[in-house]
């Protein structure tokens, strides 16, 4: 599809978005329209709509990535060429395990970091993301609530002080006794 093709359309409020698209539903599925949507209304649209614009409305992926509670829609948009838009929906806290699976390959750093610090990334997943070339995809594994205290023992040692550091913050990393601290002094 050739941009100039399109028309990019940015609706004013709520019930201009629906009603566009309830007129225009066929062109858009037509690549003849990119329409722009604000967050909130990606929240109240149904999969099947949700499901239009992804395909065929660039201009909305992102926001919809951010802003959508449908499994479905974030399985989909975990493909997408663009790595915002992949990140994303790493961040979406409503972003299954299995998704958050694919995307902890990505080749985009900044993508598995968002893997690392959402609520639904494994443990085994968290294991591997650990060992992460890059520091601040460990960082998030450091950061995040649900890294068990076996992986975080060895982020305390990271050659990135902000990695080690961030670890000594998470409520799971292991602590030392009274004893052990008053004999490293």
């Amino acid at each position: 599809m050739a941009e100039s093709s399109f028309q990019k359309i940015v609706p004013q409020d709520w019930d201009d978005f629906v009603q566009f698209i309830n007129k225009h539903r066929d062109e858009i599925a037509k690549d003849q329209y990119d329409l722009r949507i604000e967050k909130d209304w990606a929240k109240d649209l149904d999969d099947h709509d949700l499901l239009l614009l992804v395909e065929h409305c660039p201009s909305s992926r992102l926001t919809i990535a951010s802003a959508t509670r449908s499994p479905e829609v974030l399985d989909r948009l975990a493909l997408d060429d663009s790595s915002d838009v992949r990140e994303a929906v790493a961040d979406n806290s409503r972003c299954s395990t299995n998704t958050l699976n694919i995307l902890l390959n990505d080749s985009v750093a900044a993508v598995r970091m968002a893997v690392a610090q959402n609520p639904n990334v494994s443990e085994e997943d968290l294991e591997r993301l650990a060992a992460d070339n890059a520091n601040y995809v460990r960082w998030g594994v450091a950061h995040n609530d649900k890294t068990p205290a076996s992986v975080l023992a060895r982020l305390l040692t990271d050659r990135d002080s902000y990695v080690s550091d961030e670890a000594k913050k998470n409520p799971n990393a292991p602590k030392k006794g009274w004893l052990t601290r008053l004999f490293s002094r």
